[in-house]
């Protein structure tokens, strides 16, 4: 039988591992894809894959990493993509989105036709001070400096296994503000008394120091060293 100490550490013991479970438990959110013409057809969302979300505690200011688990029928979306809007239209728009509860979530958007020739993506998925997901920003690499779509006969978009970057709420620093000036009761600032001189601090010393000079009097002089006494 448990002593009543037994049995309440044996409580203590197993609320403390179900809060650590629940606290640093995973959950998986949900990324969407399409491409769009604005003289074609929307085309419609698709899953692009799901991230592995940690436990806010654990996502960085400076930036996580995390998992992507590709979509199972991500070629065959792709696929579809090619066939409504050819990525080297002009024109023609990349979408990638986070899918949220009852809403689509942040958009990001990139030319088309940079994807045909990339090598590699890259998403950073930006946290409100809450723990939610509220940006994504999503690019390809390599891409023209002058931004100007490439050249190429590739139709098709590639499949990027993108890295993940999870960036939590950088805080502001707090404005330095100034310790406001004292008022008069009229709501005036009070005028600062000017510093006085040298003479006006010293004066009274001065004076002394001047009539004693004064009340001295000259002095006697001394008798000639060299004079003989008579006889």
């Amino acid at each position: 039988m448990y002593t009543p100490i037994s049995f309440a550490l044996l409580t203590l013991s197993l609320f403390s591992q179900l809060v650590t479970s629940q606290t640093n438990e995973s959950t998986e959110l949900r990324l969407m894809h399409r491409v769009v013409h604005p003289d074609l057809p929307v085309t419609p969302w698709a899953e692009l894959g799901t991230v592995s979300i940690p436990s806010f505690k654990f996502i960085s200011p400076t930036g996580s990493h995390a998992p992507l688990s590709l979509a199972e029928s991500l070629q065959d979306d792709l696929a579809e993509f090619a066939d409504a809007v050819n990525p080297n239209m002009q024109g023609a728009m990349y979408h990638v989105a986070i899918e949220l509860p009852e809403s689509e979530g942040s958009v990001s958007s990139i030319k088309a036709c940079l994807l045909p020739s990339s090598t590699s993506a890259n998403i950073v998925i930006h946290f409100s001070a809450t723990g939610e997901p509220f940006a994504i920003d999503y690019s390809v690499s390599p891409v023209p400096q002058d931004g100007i779509c490439p050249v190429t006969s590739t139709e098709s978009y590639p499949a990027h296994n993108a890295s993940v970057v999870l960036k939590s709420p950088r805080m502001a620093p707090l404005p330095e503000l100034r310790i406001p000036p004292p008022l008069t009761p009229e709501g005036e600032p009070v005028v600062p008394v000017p510093e006085k001189s040298f003479v006006q601090k010293y004066w009274i010393y001065m004076v002394v120091v001047l009539g004693a000079l004064l009340i001295s009097g000259p002095g006697e002089d001394s008798p000639s060293s060299d004079g003989k006494g008579g006889k």
